[in-house]
């Protein structure tokens, strides 16, 4: 690295500030939701990478390091919900003084939040509703959307994992027997990495959590700045938030949380 590189060179820190540009004259907390939101977009890059990581660490067989992965997505995504605190602070009158500026923009095209459920395997981002939020995206957007869609997912590939140590995934009841094993103490011939495929199983779990804190907690501050009233770009606002706050990606671990667990003693 040449020694004539200096802080804000390395990290282009005159672009970057120069990112923050307001729309609306004389609202001092534009500002901060623009960078709140572009602070959210950086995290979701970075979250796209190391989630493409775990899929693929998990494909290649390695559930050690993929679970690693995830533990670092969790801690990343707890980033995202603190750093959705500062709006907090924002009185509504300051919300509604631009929010005419924002036009039919929303945060429901946010191409990379798209992306992050598509790679993990989110069954409502395809179909007639996947199709609906791609439509909304600029056309290379759509183009890298359409691409994480083509692509093997994280549960795709945890399943997969699953069936390379032995454990049968054709069906659901199936996929739920495995889970029970792993939920249950270990026994004479299970595979040697049934402790780490226990491990991974709730680093998944972890990590499908923390989106539901994450998604409650926006679906909190849009409700403490408009109420009841419509969204932006022709969303239905709270409703439609509060309706996506118990979505999951790996819905199936959730379904099965009581597999494993011994019954209760007859009285």
């Amino acid at each position: 690295m040449s020694e004539d590189v200096t802080y804000a060179d390395y990290l282009r820190l005159p672009e970057l500030l120069a990112l923050q540009v307001p729309l609306a004259d004389g609202v001092d907390d534009e500002l901060l939701f623009i960078a709140v939101h572009q602070v959210q977009e950086l995290w979701f890059g970075q979250l796209l990478r190391d989630l493409s990581g775990v899929r693929d660490r998990m494909l290649e067989g390695d559930p050690r390091a993929a679970r690693a992965g995830l533990v670092r997505s969790t801690v990343i995504t707890r980033a995202l919900i603190a750093g959705i605190h500062p709006l907090r602070g924002m009185p509504p009158r300051e919300f509604h003084a631009f929010r005419g500026a924002l036009g039919d923009s929303s945060g429901a095209q946010s191409a990379q939040y798209l992306e992050i459920a598509a790679l993990c395997g989110a069954d409502w981002v395809r179909g007639e509703h996947g199709a609906r939020a791609v439509a909304g995206l600029s056309p290379l957007e759509r183009e890298r959307a359409r691409g994480r869609l083509a692509e093997p997912t994280v549960w795709e590939a945890f399943v997969s994992l699953l069936a390379k140590a032995g454990f049968a995934v054709g069906t659901a009841q199936e996929r739920r027997e495995a889970f029970g094993r792993l939920a249950a103490a270990p026994r004479d011939g299970d595979p040697v990495e049934f402790a780490e495929l226990s491990e991974l199983v709730e680093a998944l779990v972890d990590h499908d959590e923390i989106w539901t804190e994450w998604r409650a907690c926006h679906a909190l501050l849009v409700e403490r700045q408009i109420g009841g009233r419509p969204g932006t770009g022709g969303s239905s606002g709270v409703a439609h938030l509060r309706a996506a706050v118990h979505r999951r990606f790996y819905p199936e671990l959730w379904e099965a949380r009581d597999a494993g667990i011994p019954p209760a003693p007859a009285r």
